[in-house]
């Protein structure tokens, strides 16, 4: 036997169920086999096509996916495929991919059914696994039929065709048409295209209650550019913008022309079994106690979205909704106690709350931008001290601890007037040192929650400018993103805390999270880019040319994958009622699991080692 065929026989000897052949049945299989080399990427084999090879990984890995591509396992060295069509007839059922560059062992159908006679036991180790899979596939495919009922499209939930007037219809002849189409609102229709909503609420506030004239155009009272959805968003996404923005009627369109109108009524019904409606009961909540008390459904509420397999970003979206619904009931109390503010100010949400990517128990980040006249108002801040204090301490009570660092609007350093902001950002980037990096990453990830956006726009503006234009600054990020090493050794292989609290276990927000979020924020400051979002930032960058658009997909499935495992990992410890970390024992995975975490922190080091170069890291 020469070298090249000793070394396949070795190898098919370390790998199930070859293992356990004869020394003479394992000779006599090398010289039968072939072998054929994919690159990654490739499509080994097509969901229903004919298949009568047993594949065997010699090196590289290999993902099994179902028709609609749902990851069911994935491969690695010495593990088999396509023995699911020499175990039965037909065509396969799986889609095969390499996901790395792979080298296989090819055996025909004719040399597993000579080598099946003589050890029958092989036929029924890969029927086994066969029959596994498709209980996997099964498994799959009830839980994506679960009656997520919020995944509905926008357009299959209208009841009626859109009805509209024009904006110079009379206030009148309006309410009229309302009163007789029994609608509680109108698109009001220009060109085609919608230019305002008009609806009972602003004939009774902005008429009747005033004694307004009813011969008026119904434009000089209507909200113009009202916020709309495309007829085939989900309901989830258009039940979340409603909160978000606090409007109870949605047009929605099709290519831009409005074909009906979805009320708050309508999605909420969808949605009371739902978690997300958790969000729009807090909005409703008649005091801080009521807050708290349905905030405490939120931890057990994630185990139901695992359940369902919604996807990560999701259910980070549904944690920030209520914690942004949280914030603003709350501001709310606290100005009907307070009074009303001295002047107008913007309560933004700062980090992972910005992003739309908190987590179960993710500790509140969030800070006050004041008009400028605050500063010659006596007692403002005296004011919005008080405001604040109240503001936080619900939220900690809602289960939003308090920020260990205290970046919150509590602390005075984080409660500035627009100038005094325009000031410290500037500051922030001139001068990089260790403090003004790490406020400014958490600075930058910002977003408006409640109040005037018009100063959050102002500041806004400043740091995307100011960041664009200094590669010192954007230097330091660089080195921040690659000082989160992922837990890889040297042969690539996981690498686990060896003593202490986490003793063999892996973290993976530091490993694996926080450096895409990172990366993410680098790329979109360094292109002037607006995007707060990590996977809204990447494919952004991508757009701009910052990033190859491949680079920038990887790096998102690895985001993605690695949320997804933190959300798994919170919800078994919110069932066993233990404290939620980030700390994962890669034992307690399975081997698709697993392998795909090694891949994820491989992409990882591979965007920090481009970065290095990119930005000389080494050489700070």
């Amino acid at each position: 036997m020469d070298v090249e065929l000793a070394e396949v026989r070795d190898f098919l000897a370390r790998c199930a169920p070859f293992d356990e052949l004869t020394d003479e049945q394992l000779d006599r299989i090398p010289a039968r086999l072939t072998q054929r080399y994919h690159r990654r990427g490739t499509v080994i084999l097509e969901a229903g096509a004919r298949n009568d090879t047993l594949h065997i990984i010699r090196s590289g890995a290999v993902e099994v996916c179902d028709p609609d591509g749902v990851l069911l396992d994935a491969r690695d060295e010495g593990d088999c495929f396509g023995y699911s069509t020499l175990t039965r007839d037909g065509p396969s059922r799986y889609r095969m991919v390499a996901v790395s560059d792979t080298l296989l062992l090819e055996m025909s159908r004719e040399v597993f059914d000579d080598l099946a006679t003589e050890h029958p036991r092989l036929r029924h180790f890969f029927g086994e696994r066969s029959d596994r899979i498709r209980q996997d596939l099964a498994s799959a495919r009830l839980d994506a039929a679960g009656g997520d009922a919020l995944g509905t499209p926008v357009g299959e939930l209208l009841a009626r065709d859109a009805v509209t007037t024009g904006p110079e219809t009379t206030i009148r002849d309006a309410a009229q048409l309302m009163t007789d189409r029994r609608v509680s609102a109108l698109l009001v229709v220009e060109a085609g295209q919608v230019v305002g909503i008009f609806t009972d609420r602003d004939l009774r506030s902005k008429v009747v209650a005033t004694g307004g004239d009813t011969t008026a155009a119904v434009s000089t009272i209507m909200t113009p550019d009202p916020v709309s959805v495309d007829a085939g968003s989900r309901a989830f996404d258009a039940t979340l913008l409603q909160i978000d923005r606090g409007v109870h009627h949605l047009p929605v369109c099709e290519n831009g022309v409005p074909v009906g109108m979805v009320t708050s009524g309508d999605l909420l019904r969808l949605a009371q079994t739902d978690p997300v409606y958790l969000a729009a009961r807090i909005s409703r909540a008649p005091d801080t106690d009521g807050v708290a008390a349905l905030a405490a459904r939120l931890p057990a509420l994630v185990g139901e979205f695992v359940r369902r397999g919604t996807a990560p970003q999701d259910i980070g979206r549904v944690i920030t909704a209520t914690s942004d619904a949280a914030t603003r009931r709350l501001i709310a109390l606290a100005e009907s106690e307070l009074g009303p503010p001295p002047v107008p100010y913007c309560w933004v949400g700062l980090g992972s709350q910005a992003r739309g990517e908190l987590g179960v128990a993710s500790d509140q980040d969030n800070a006050l931008i004041l008009d400028d006249a605050a500063a010659g108002v006596q007692g403002a801040d005296r004011y919005f001290a008080a405001l604040a204090d109240r503001v936080c301490t619900g939220l900690d009570r809602a289960g939003f601890p308090l920020c260990p660092g205290d970046v919150m609007a509590t602390n005075p350093v984080w409660r500035r007037t627009c100038d005094e902001w325009e000031q410290r950002v500037g500051d922030w980037v001139r001068a990089p040192g260790a403090d003004a990096v790490l406020h400014s990453q958490v600075f930058f990830d910002i977003r408006p929650v409640h109040g005037d956006t018009s100063l959050f726009l102002r500041v806004r503006r400043e740091m995307l400018v100011r960041s664009q234009g200094s590669p010192r600054f954007l230097a330091h990020l660089a080195r921040i993103a690659c000082d989160w090493r992922p837990p890889l050794g040297f042969f690539r292989g996981l690498v686990v805390a060896r003593r202490g609290e986490y003793r063999n276990t892996l973290d993976l927000k530091a490993g694996g999270i926080a450096p895409v979020v990172q990366i993410a924020r680098l790329h979109a400051l360094s292109a002037g880019l607006d995007e707060v979002s990590t996977l809204g930032r990447l494919d952004a960058a991508a757009g701009a040319g910052v990033i190859a658009r491949a680079d920038a997909e990887d790096l998102g499935e690895a985001f993605r994958f690695l949320r997804g495992l933190a959300y798994r990992h919170h919800a078994r410890q919110i069932a066993d009622d233990d404290p939620q970390d980030n700390h994962v024992d890669p034992g307690t995975l399975s081997s698709a699991d697993r392998h795909r975490l090694r891949a994820a922190f491989r992409i990882i080091a591979g965007a920090q080692g481009a970065l290095a170069l990119k930005y000389r890291v080494g050489q700070m």
